[in-house]
């Protein structure tokens, strides 16, 4: 279930997630494997195939009406996970699987693969980080919050 060495990750990602949001390259790969539950395995096999191709092309794929979407998700993942790590084991899973249930709704209405590729990925990221190891963790959610960041032009 949640460790609470996973809440660490969300300081690093804090550092991190700022660093990325500040880089205007888009060199960024996807590298998350599947969950181990069935939707989560779902959701992350194909955030993990359709990530591979945005990658290559992010920018020019994600259409103009996903970016109004995408944009202000990217910009606000430090805010929404930061006060998280100072938060009991159960509230800080509670505020993640919230988090997670919003996330969802906001990827039912993304049109592009390329967009809908970048917010699956960081919600497969999200959902393996409540089992994974801090450091595992760390790089998973790194890297799909760097690819959420690239996704749109800024």
């Amino acid at each position: 279930m949640f460790q609470r060495s996973s809440l660490s990750v969300l300081a690093v990602l804090a550092v991190g997630g700022a660093l990325i949001a500040g880089c205007s390259s888009s060199s960024s790969s996807s590298s998350s494997a599947p969950a181990s539950s069935a939707p989560a395995a779902t959701t992350s096999a194909a955030a993990t195939t359709a990530a591979s191709s945005a990658a290559s092309g992010a920018a020019s794929a994600v259409s103009a009406a996903d970016c109004k979407i995408i944009s202000p998700i990217s910009a606000g993942v430090i805010k929404v996970l930061t006060p998280l790590q100072t938060e009991s084991t159960s509230k800080a899973e509670a505020g993640i699987k919230a988090y997670i249930a919003t996330l969802s709704t906001d990827e039912a209405k993304l049109t592009s693969p390329a967009g809908k590729a970048a917010l699956g990925s960081f919600i497969s990221s999200l959902e393996k980080s409540l089992t994974e190891s801090t450091s595992a963790a760390t790089g998973t959610l790194t890297t799909a919050i760097g690819n959420l960041s690239t996704a749109c032009p800024s």
